[in-house]
């Protein structure tokens, strides 16, 4: 009789093999997973809802933009300088002497001519009137050589020429008598001679008489005129240069501005051109900067730019304006000096509420602060970024992605995935569908391309790699897939850049 054969002990053993299998076999499964990544298991396909076709759809969907509409942050080149007034005046008078008004202190706001200091001029007073005298004179002289001499004084050459005439004739008349009496023998030869020498004299003064009647008849001589015109102006010089000292007596503010520095009070005594006060001109002020010659060579006068003063960012910058350069570049430390204006960046509410003196004092307070000039890259392509610059039909350009967008590689490396279109896709990538009415059908493919990290800023990054301008990148669901695994693509709209506080904070 055979001995049975033990049931129970067999299946126990069959059990155990099974159970061996099974537990390989999750294992087996788990590991793929880890290794092909958990976009191996996210795909679940299914049939199609109604049935009509044998091809499984994905349900995976990924987020996609185009990399040609993904715009990156405002990046800037930052350079230190420091803010000064458009004009920086210590005032002096000309003349030395006793200080008798300042009528400003530091901090005063002064408009264009106001008179802000005098020193005695009592001597200047003395001459003044002096000077004024001999103008009067002056003045006087020259207008009786204009006028000519008076009708009286004319009438009465005319009577001396008269009695001069008459007394000639009554001489001649004599000599002729003297003379006749003198050829019959009954005169001397001294009454002949005496005659003769009257009648002469008279003759003379008679002519002499009628000479000064004609002078008084033409007038006054134009040599005359201009000689007394020439003392006329004379005079005029004199109290001109009193004038000049009366203002070279005081100080007058030169422009709009405020009151830097009081250097001496009232009775001091000063000398000549020694500073009294210090202005600083009203806004706009200005900052000088000293850029590097390979950035400044892209900038240019009249250019806008921002400016940023004391510690604040980018976020608080102000509008500025280029002004002037310098031409060349400093032997010493390479850099060009440029000069900015800041322009004024009040809303027309704060104009409204504040008063203009009170917004030219916030201003004049940053004059001698550090200040920070934001240049940005587009206007600049330096050897540190030269390759910012996009080339065209190139395809190791540069293009931003955000950083989300950015997938560990091998070796320390970073890639970027890109859905490629399903050949048996219906609508293709940057088609501009983007309802969720065709995400169906709109099939991809998703694909590794390794990229360079040139620049992380935030959250966007620039990065180097064979991607095509019009090829979809995607940019959020990186986690869920993995190389050749098929997905819908849901169009995104182009990346946001940073703000100015991000970009600022980076």
């Amino acid at each position: 009789m055979n001995a049975p054969v033990p049931a129970p002990k067999q299946r126990s053993v069959w059990n155990a093999r099974s159970i061996a299998l099974i537990a390989f076999l999750l294992t087996t499964g788990t590991l793929l997973s880890i290794a092909l990544g958990p976009g191996v298991l996210g795909i679940d396909p299914a049939p199609a809802d109604d049935g009509s076709s044998d091809t499984a759809t994905p349900r995976l969907h990924v987020r996609v933009a185009q990399a040609r509409s993904i715009e990156g942050p405002e990046l800037f080149h930052r350079y230190r300088g420091e803010v000064v007034a458009r004009r920086d005046s210590s005032l002096a008078m000309r003349r030395g002497g006793r200080l008798t008004e300042v009528s400003v202190h530091e901090g005063d706001m002064v408009a264009k001519g106001d008179v802000l200091a005098r020193i005695d001029v009592a001597d200047l007073d003395a001459a003044a009137a002096s000077a004024d005298a001999e103008i009067a004179a002056a003045k006087a002289a020259l207008d009786e050589a204009i006028a000519g001499p008076r009708s009286q004084t004319i009438r009465v050459a005319e009577a001396n020429v008269q009695q001069l005439q008459a007394q000639w004739t009554a001489s001649k008349n004599r000599f002729e008598r003297q003379q006749s009496l003198r050829g019959r023998g009954a005169g001397t030869q001294q009454e002949l001679d005496d005659a003769k020498f009257a009648t002469d004299a008279l003759a003379a003064n008679h002519l002499a008489a009628m000479a000064s009647l004609d002078e008084l008849k033409e007038g006054t001589r134009r040599e005359q005129i201009a000689a007394a015109k020439a003392r006329l102006q004379l005079a005029n010089a004199a109290r001109q240069r009193v004038e000049v000292d009366l203002s070279d007596s005081l100080i007058v503010a030169p422009f709009d501005g405020v009151i830097a520095t009081r250097l001496f009070d009232e009775g001091s005594i000063i000398g000549p051109n020694q500073p009294v006060l210090r202005i600083l001109e009203a806004p706009p002020v200005h900052a000088t900067f000293g850029i590097p010659a390979d950035a400044s060579d892209f900038l240019k006068v009249n250019d806008r730019l921002r400016v940023s003063v004391g510690e604040a960012g980018a976020e608080q910058s102000q509008p500025a304006r280029v002004i002037r350069m310098q031409p060349q570049i400093n032997p010493v430390t390479r850099l060009r000096l440029i000069e900015v204006e800041l322009v004024d960046n009040h809303s027309a509410s704060e104009l409204e509420s504040a008063s203009k003196s009170s917004l030219d004092t916030e201003s004049i307070g940053w004059i001698g602060k550090t200040a920070t000039l934001w240049v940005p890259w587009s206007k600049t392509e330096t050897q540190t970024d030269g390759w910012i610059a996009q080339r065209e039909n190139s395809e190791r350009a540069a293009i931003w992605v955000p950083t989300s967008a950015l997938v560990r590689g091998v070796r320390g490396l970073w890639s970027i995935y890109v859905a490629e279109p399903d050949l048996n896709s219906d609508v293709e990538p940057g088609s501009g569908e983007k309802s969720l009415e065709t995400i169906d059908s709109n099939t991809v493919t998703i694909n590794r391309r390794d990229v360079k990290v040139i620049r992380t800023a935030g959250q966007m990054s620039l990065v180097s790699g064979p991607i095509a301008p019009t090829e979809a990148i995607v940019i959020e669901g990186t986690q869920r897939v993995g190389p050749g695994v098929n997905a819908v693509a849901v169009w995104d709209t182009p990346a946001s850049s940073l703000s100015s506080q991000e970009m600022a904070a980076q």
